[in-house]
């Protein structure tokens, strides 16, 4: 709908200007909408081609700011004036660095959301028919894993098979999405916009406003083994997987942040333990539990039984993985760029962000903190944006 009335019958409803160093978009169909933008207050700005589009000849541009977005569509040949075009020289990571990418970034929660949603969709538009032979082809495959794992004396109820089938399906389903995302994957810049072009299907470039954000790396587990990382500017992402020479020279180049030669600062050893404190008891009282099942003899309790499991191998998994993650983390207040690294859930995050864009930290400490002189270091930035770094040496941290 929104295609058909502000692209094909634009002149009717939209009014789109460009003038006085601001953006002027005027929408009216019922009631009359217009939104003032300042070329100064944009951060980002997306443009998105989809097959539909391709026929029309058109493209869909979202330009974002700190405080909203606005909406408007354009022909494929005409550029904003505000927005140059992406050039011809770039960088373009290798097949398996995209697959990489596309591995690390897909989540099993949001694929299965994703999932769902589209089956939801595609059930509307085709029928329900379709939608009942999906969730009849799961549980099928839920019945052979159940008949499967009984061979080797584990007992899984039907409908716990049928959530792991659910979730492995979204999960691929999901991979698969990011992967074909992914590809054809460009990173450019030019003056003050760092652009990002991706997409098979659906076409997406993306240019991003310098210092307006701050880098981000995710790694997990599988991450310090290959030694690879997908880098984010925001939300966005900006090299699906770097080692850290490219990632030095993304920084630098695109980004103007420097790789400083700063003090780094971490947890003492001794002190790991503050940070997979939850993990660390969940664990323990979910083994307590699973323990006391077995000892009392608790046959009948099939689902409980799964859910202890599950509960003892994920908290494990977060508390072995955790204390390798935090040993590697490292924060540093150098003279450009301020760099912090904390944890959260599975991965290891750090993020690097100039000096400019800094609005001021804050240091607390409980009570087992300042006995051990440790503190956590909150960070802000543009955007109402922050970033929290725990269990720092106090005094390093004032400095």
């Amino acid at each position: 709908m929104k295609f058909l009335l502000f692209y094909i019958l634009r002149r009717f409803f939209v009014r789109l200007e460009y003038a006085d160093e601001k953006i002027t978009l005027t929408k009216r169909i019922v009631i009359e909408k217009t939104a003032v933008i300042p070329l100064s207050a944009i951060i980002k700005t997306v443009t998105e081609i989809s097959p539909v589009m391709r026929v029309f000849r058109a493209k869909k541009v979202t330009v974002c700011t700190l405080n909203g977005k606005a909406e408007f569509f354009l022909r494929a040949d005409e550029q904003p004036p505000f927005l140059p075009k992406m050039p011809e020289h770039c960088i373009r990571p290798r097949f398996f660095e995209i697959v990489f990418g596309a591995f690390i970034d897909t989540r099993a929660l949001a694929g299965i959301v994703f999932f769902a949603a589209m089956l939801q969709k595609i059930g509307g538009i085709v029928g329900g028919s379709y939608f009942d032979g999906i969730i009849s082809a799961l549980m099928t495959t839920a019945e052979k894993l159940s008949e499967t794992l009984l061979l080797i004396h584990i007992a899984v109820p039907r409908i716990m098979a049928f959530a792991a089938a659910f979730a492995t399906f979204s999960w691929i389903f999901a991979f698969l999405s990011k992967l074909i995302r992914l590809s054809g994957y460009r990173l450019s810049k030019s003056g003050k916009f760092v652009f990002v072009k991706s997409g098979a299907i659906t076409l997406y470039e993306t240019a991003l406003v310098q210092n307006t954000n701050a880098l981000l790396l995710r790694k997990t587990a599988v991450c310090m083994f290959i030694k690879r990382f997908p880098v984010y500017y925001g939300a966005d992402m900006i090299f699906p997987a770097a080692s850290e020479i490219t990632f030095a020279k993304i920084s630098d180049r695109f980004f103007g942040i420097p790789n400083e030669d700063a003090a780094l600062f971490k947890t003492p050893p001794s002190k790991i333990f503050g940070h997979i404190t939850v993990p660390f008891w969940a664990f323990i009282i979910s083994s307590a539990l699973l323990f006391m099942f077995y000892y009392l003899n608790l046959n009948e309790a099939q689902i409980l039984k799964t859910v202890l499991y599950c509960a003892v191998f994920s908290s494990g998994y977060i508390t072995v993985f955790g204390i390798a993650l935090v040993k590697n983390a490292k924060s540093s207040f150098g003279d450009v760029c301020i760099k912090l690294s904390f944890r959260r859930g599975t991965a290891l995050y750090s993020v690097f962000f100039p000096r400019e864009i800094s609005r001021g930290f804050a240091l607390s400490q409980n009570i087992f903190q300042r006995a051990s002189s440790l503190c956590d270091c909150k960070a802000f930035t543009v955007g109402r944006k922050s970033f929290r770094a725990r269990q720092l040496p106090f005094k390093t941290s004032r400095s």
